[in-house]
């Protein structure tokens, strides 16, 4: 009898190590999607500018208007994945959300105009749109202890996509067809894709939760009045960085300093370098410093205000390529509060409603960088006086850039004034504390 008992203990031991292992592989596969995502988020039209510009013979707002596109599809797809996430479960999001990955990676290198690319990235958007948030919902279900750090080290390990995209491919581009290229990425991301159902099969999946798919959990997040001013800080505020990064970055230093594409494109590189090392960084420290999370959120946006400012300064001295690729930095390094502003919400609303509000939180960042894409584009070819055409490739003034700078830094002061209105958690959940709040300042008439 005893026997038989240790065997039995000894088997659930076995069983339960093994699923520790698969739900590890489960996991380091989806990063390895959440990889390309970061390729195709960043990469597009960032680093491809030119080539972009030159293909179609688009002009700057058409071109900008391909990341818009992509930024709108993939906000709006933040908030179907969390309500999937939070219905289905993380893995079969990402199972779904990875397909159309696929294939919109395969389409947008192989068309002809620029609708079909729009196409193409109509579903990539899609696609990278589910599986950030299912990944974030992953985490929560195999590392609940860990979160904050566990999801620092992954967002850092994705951003190795965006460092691809930045200097190497503007070398590769030198030498190979950007379409053959992109090819190449839709097949690795197949592969990917491959990885993770396999191993999704191994893992014992929890089962779809019962209750019907409602808007309620949005409700609920957009009731709260610390969430609302999460959603400028940690939403709004992300924009700046990836205006930056996807969009102009690369294309200010070859315009304004007559950088060369391989140093623009190393830039860049740097500075998704310098924000998965934020991410990880601020991850650890929060939770070294008893789960602070107010002091990083004013570090970051700060230092985008700064480097907004400096960016402005720099172009009425005609500051030189070191210069500006410290301003980029600057910008970058704010883009490490993804784990507190995602650590905060969760600690913001009810614990069953984590991927609901994550998508509320992601949703707002990406329709803000859409929004201040597309204002971009159009603030460059409104403030293009004196633009020259160079070999096909037209060259934006100074006054193109510092128009943008000037929207870069309504958005960083905005962010900073919202975070001064939140309330400090230190890893707590203060949903129920804010309710009784809420209905005390309602009695008194408040």
């Amino acid at each position: 009898m005893m026997v038989n008992k240790m065997l039995r203990q000894n088997a659930v031991k076995d069983s339960s190590a093994m699923q520790k292992k698969w739900n590890w592989w489960l996991l380091a596969t989806a990063v390895v999607i959440y990889f390309f995502v970061n390729f195709q988020r960043s990469s597009i039209p960032g680093t491809i500018f030119n080539e972009l510009q030159s293909a179609f013979n688009a002009s700057a707002a058409q071109v900008t208007n391909i990341s818009a596109v992509f930024m709108y599809v993939y906000a709006v797809t933040q908030l179907i994945a969390g309500l999937a996430a939070d219905k289905f479960g993380g893995a079969r999001t990402i199972l779904w959300g990875a397909l159309l990955l696929c294939i919109g990676s395969l389409i947008f290198p192989v068309c002809s105009n620029l609708g079909l690319l729009l196409l193409g990235r109509v579903l990539v958007g899609l696609g990278c749109g589910a599986i950030f948030l299912a990944i974030v919902k992953e985490i929560d279900r195999i590392y609940p202890e860990k979160f904050t750090s566990v999801l620092g080290s992954v967002i850092l390990l994705g951003y190795a996509g965006s460092i691809v995209g930045g200097l190497p491919l503007s070398k590769a581009v030198e030498y190979v067809s950007w379409r053959w290229i992109f090819v190449a990425v839709a097949v690795l991301t197949l592969l990917g894709y491959l990885g993770f159902i396999y191993c999704k099969k191994q893992v014992a999946i929890p089962p779809v939760r019962k209750e019907k798919l409602s808007i309620l959990p949005f409700v609920v997040v957009m009731r709260s009045r610390n969430c609302r001013w999460l959603l400028i800080a940690g939403g709004v505020g992300y924009a700046v960085y990836y205006l930056m990064l996807a969009v102009i970055g690369k294309k200010l230093l070859e315009d304004i300093c007559s950088t060369s594409p391989a140093v623009a494109g190393g830039c860049v590189s740097l500075m998704v370098i310098v924000a998965g090392a934020m991410n990880y960084l601020v991850g650890y420290l929060s939770t070294r410093f008893g789960n602070l999370r107010k002091p990083f959120l004013y570090i970051t946006l700060s230092s985008c205000l700064l480097g907004a400012v400096m960016g402005l300064i720099g172009l009425q001295l005609k500051a030189g390529t070191w210069y500006f690729i410290v301003v980029m930095q600057l910008i970058a390094a704010s883009a490490g509060f993804s784990p507190v502003t995602n650590s905060l919400i969760r600690e913001y609303t009810p614990s069953q409603y984590t991927g609901s509000g994550s998508s509320v939180l992601n949703f707002v960042a990406y329709l803000a960088v859409a929004i201040c894409g597309n204002l971009a584009g159009w603030l460059m070819d409104v403030f293009s006086a004196g633009k020259v055409v160079k070999d096909g490739v037209v060259i934006y003034p100074a006054s193109s850039y510092a128009a943008v700078l000037i929207l870069s830094m309504v958005i960083a002061v905005s962010a900073l004034a919202a975070a001064m209105m939140l309330p400090e958690t230190r890893g707590k959940n203060i949903y129920k504390q804010e309710k009784l709040q809420l209905k005390a300042r309602r009695k008194k008439g408040v």
